[in-house]
């Protein structure tokens, strides 16, 4: 079962963090800098929402403390948690072929069950039904990109 987790850490060996959840199949959410400003110093620290499969929580959280970080699961309403793991499908086709996409193109690669168990403990995840909101959710969290071409809505992964 995937969750839904947040590093926080400094910006030393940051990149491992990053390198391992790709590694592992999940995908960075959102990732956020800023200084902490204390009486004699200004510390920077990065801020990212992950999702991951669950049974690599305690490495992630190996990793973090190694690099005197730390991460947790984030505890959110189950229909929220539902919204964010029906990401995952459609980010794995997207990233596969890196280029602009139709809804239609994408229900017709999409199939389910889906990729590495993203359904266990989520009965309610049907990436099919919810297509149009996913994509439309994954361009809010800036994940995702969308244009319109001769009145055809099309999506790809944000470019870095």
């Amino acid at each position: 079962m995937y969750k839904i987790l947040v590093y926080k850490g400094g910006v030393y060996r940051f990149n491992e963090v990053l390198e391992r959840v790709e590694d592992i199949g999940g995908i960075v959410l959102k990732k956020y800098g800023f200084n902490i400003r204390g009486s004699y110093f200004i510390t920077q620290e990065q801020l990212i929402t992950i999702i991951a499969p669950g049974e690599s929580f305690y490495e992630l959280k190996q990793i973090a403390n190694e690099l005197k970080g730390d991460i947790d699961e984030i505890n959110i309403d189950n229909d929220i948690k539902v919204a964010v793991i029906s990401i995952l499908p459609v980010y794995n086709i997207l990233s596969k072929l890196g280029t602009w996409m139709d809804v239609n193109w994408l229900k017709e690669e999409i199939k389910c069950p889906c990729i590495d168990s993203i359904r266990n403990g989520f009965n309610e995840i049907f990436c099919l039904h919810n297509l149009e909101e996913t994509l439309i959710n994954m361009c809010k969290m800036e994940i995702a990109e969308k244009r319109t071409v001769y009145s055809i809505d099309e999506y790809r992964l944000k470019k870095p």
